[in-house]
């Protein structure tokens, strides 16, 4: 049978039933014929079947009522206890289907959590300025003390005869001649090196006395969380901006948080295409992409942004993917063109860009970048920005989608190899783009950094400095909050606007579960350790929406009005139900009459000697 159809068997198994009941009908009919009783006179012989007499009134009475014999009820007891089973376990089933079970949900105060959440992730930090000249201590003292969310620690060796200290640190004294002599990425070494036990909230200003000389207040920001600036004691209305908005708090709003750094999961994928659009023997790159460009240029990436998300690298080539728009030739550039305006539709719909099976993001898009490589005919191509000037990087940055690089074969000449692999020289150019193009994408560029007028040492391996990553923690903290108060809130609007929706108890749960996430957050952002903040609002954020998209949470036939359950069970409780209902009835009404017939009979049974005798 393993290989017959479901459907035959079930085919069979009727027909099988069918023909059963047929022939206990048949039977059922030949016993009630004439002959299922010998028919025998007063004496006890037998009367011949031609006879009538074995059909008379009296014989017929007797047979019925069984000379008084109270009668059993057996049929009666049967058919009634199938009524009876059949009843409770149709109207059981019809109560589970059209009655909602709800498991008990906390309600929570929402408006009053989201309060609570503005006011506890708002970004505070704990900064060290450290200053080596007795005479400079009153005038950075009552500059940083005006600054809301910053607590200020001064370090100075004036203040102790064991050197500058700290909680975290010591530093000898004094450092502002040895470091005025270095360059800026010495400088951040040796303060990086003094100061990297401490924890990620607090951050080093570092004074470097220039003994008188005349400074422009200008600010270096290190790829850690130091800065430091050279001052020279007097009071400098630049210098006191860009100090103040260096320490002020972090402001970025969460409804505008970035897409790809607001998914529930805290995952994301980003793809690298090579993309050649109509590669001929001789035309035609390609590379290797886990040797040549993970491991060399991007090995660093996903460990520079763990804090903030889980960043999976993978890459592929595409052969003959041209763009939708056709690039025009310019003779002030001599090089074919393509107009800022024109980059939205550069991007073909029918390009092969596909990623690993292995991973889907939960609520988000994976992130594409793709190096496009020119047909040879349309070499070399350039984007031109806003002011008809050929852009920086020769890319540019797609909405929700990623970044675009063009990426021009030095002379757009053939060569030798059918096909080339692009050497780690090449390579890095565009890599260099594409990180900074992930910057934007992750919302860094939004964090008004060109209010402060400073100079920021760029990351050399992974593209994202410590204080940036900093900022991206307490942006995805403040981002995830949101979102879980947003998302529970939804949930429960749901749940009161709809009474026949179905609750779960494992919906409950997770609603449990979120709102204690998301409150264990908002403790952990009070106390400034913001990592694990963030980790427990992603997984508040992650469980929300779990439970608002858990796939028995909306059912639609829970959400139907009383009127539409009892019109699709009507259908199936009356047929089954009335055919045993008028048998239980009809079977009452032969048991009763069979009674009083066998009451009567017994009565006159006994009455009939008594005549005798008179």
């Amino acid at each position: 049978f393993e290989d017959v159809p479901h459907d035959t068997l079930a085919l069979y198994g009727v027909v099988l039933a069918v023909c059963g009941r047929l022939v206990s009908e048949v039977k059922r009919l030949r016993s009630l014929g004439p002959d299922y009783v010998a028919a025998k006179d007063d004496a006890g012989a037998s009367v011949p079947e031609s006879s009538a007499e074995w059909l008379s009134p009296a014989r017929e009475l007797a047979k019925f009522t069984k000379d008084g014999a109270r009668p059993r009820g057996k049929r009666l007891i049967v058919i009634g206890y199938t009524l009876v089973v059949l009843s409770t376990t149709l109207i059981t089933a019809a109560y589970r289907v059209s009655v909602s079970k709800r498991a008990r949900v906390n309600r929570n105060d929402y408006h009053e959590m989201q309060l609570r959440a503005d006011a506890s992730v708002r970004r505070r930090a704990t900064v060290r300025v450290w200053v080596d000249h007795e005479r400079h201590l009153d005038n950075i003292h009552a500059m940083q003390l005006a600054i809301a969310g910053v607590d200020v620690e001064v370090i100075s060796p004036h203040r102790s005869s064991s050197g500058a200290f700290s909680s975290c640190a010591v530093v000898e004294t004094p450092w502002s001649t040895a470091l005025d002599k270095l360059v800026d990425d010495d400088i951040d070494v040796w303060i990086h090196e003094r100061v990297k036990s401490c924890p990620s909230s607090s951050y080093d200003v570092v004074f470097i006395s220039t003994d008188g000389e005349a400074v422009d207040g200008n600010i270096v920001l290190g790829q850690n969380r130091a800065a430091w600036m050279r001052y020279d004691g007097k009071s400098n209305p630049a210098f006191d901006a860009s100090a103040r908005a260096l320490f002020a708090p972090l402001t970025l709003q969460a409804p505008h948080m970035p897409p790809f750094l607001s998914t529930s999961d805290g995952v994301l994928l980003v793809s690298f295409s090579l993309v050649n659009a109509a590669p001929v023997k001789g035309y035609a790159l390609s590379w290797d992409f886990e040797r040549d460009v993970e491991e060399h240029f991007l090995g660093a990436l996903p460990g520079a942004l763990r804090r903030v998300l889980d960043t999976q690298i993978e890459g592929q080539v595409l052969r003959h993917a041209q763009s939708r728009i056709r690039p025009r030739w310019s003779e002030a550039h001599n090089a074919f063109v393509v107009d800022a305006a024109q980059t939205p539709f550069f991007i073909d719909s029918d390009w092969p860009i596909d990623t690993s099976v292995a991973y889907t993001p939960v609520n988000g898009k994976p992130l594409h970048f793709a190096v496009y490589v020119p047909p040879q005919h349309e070499c070399p191509l350039y984007i031109l920005d806003e002011h008809e000037q050929m852009s920086n990087t020769n890319g540019f940055i797609v909405e929700g989608w990623g970044g675009i690089v063009i990426f021009n074969p030095p002379g757009c000449s053939a060569h030798n190899e059918s096909e080339r692999k692009l050497n780690r020289e090449e390579i890095s150019k565009f890599v260099t783009a594409f990180v900074q193009q992930l910057r934007e994408h992750l919302g860094l560029t939004a964090m008004n950094l060109q209010k402060i007028k400073a100079t920021i040492l760029p990351p050399k391996e992974s593209g994202f400095a410590a204080w940036e990553v900093d900022a991206l923690v307490h942006a995805r903290l403040a981002s995830d909050s949101h979102s879980a108060i947003s998302t529970l809130s939804s949930l429960d609007k749901v749940i009161s606007d709809m009474p026949d929706m179905a609750i779960p108890q494992e919906i409950a749960d997770l609603i449990s579960d979120s709102t204690q996430s998301f409150e264990r957050a908002i403790a952990l952002a009070q106390e400034m350790r913001y990592d694990e903040a963030a980790a427990s609002a992603l997984h508040a954020h992650a469980v929300a929406e779990a439970a608002f998209f858990h796939p028995f949470s909306l059912d639609g036939l829970q959400s139907y009005p009383i009127e539409y359950k009892v019109a699709a069970l009507i259908p199936i409780l009356l047929p089954m139900l009335i055919p045993l209902l008028l048998a239980f009835m009809r079977e009452a009404n032969h048991f009763a009459l069979r009674t009083s017939c066998a009451e009567r009979a017994k009565r006159r049974k006994k009455s009939l000697p008594t005549k005798a005798k008179i």
